[in-house]
């Protein structure tokens, strides 16, 4: 994820948003799959990093995307922050009732779900014009 963010601004300005946020969400769920059912521990090493690498850049993107309108970009922001905070706050004790029933490595499936999601969203992150 740090590579990801240092590189991040200079990927950005070349290609764009919506591309950048198109491969983000393509490698962490390329990742994120690897990860789940990688049949080596080393597979599972490298599946963590790409999933680190595609998941950089979505949370910072999409509260620049809010901010774009500036009549509008204070009820963005705070749409965007809250839902990403709240994402934090009760995304791992829900994956954790998931995972009792059918295991940790699946119940991470439904956070690819998500990123699937984010993936076919990605257009809305465009710059207004």
């Amino acid at each position: 994820m740090t590579i990801g963010r240092f590189a991040g601004t200079v990927v950005l300005d070349r290609f764009g948003r919506v591309p950048v946020m198109r491969w983000c969400a393509a490698l962490a769920v390329l990742g994120l799959g690897l990860f789940v059912f990688a049949p080596e521990p080393w597979v599972a090493y490298v599946a963590l990093a790409v999933w680190g690498l595609g998941a950089s850049l979505g949370f910072p993107v999409g509260m620049s995307a809010a901010a774009d309108d500036p009549v509008k970009a204070a009820a963005r922001v705070s749409v965007v922050s809250t839902i990403g905070y709240g994402a934090f706050l009760c995304g791992p004790p829900l994956l954790g009732l998931l995972a009792e029933h059918v295991g940790i490595l699946h119940s991470l499936l439904a956070v690819m779900v998500m990123l699937v999601v984010s993936f076919l969203l990605s257009p809305v992150a465009r710059k207004a014009s």
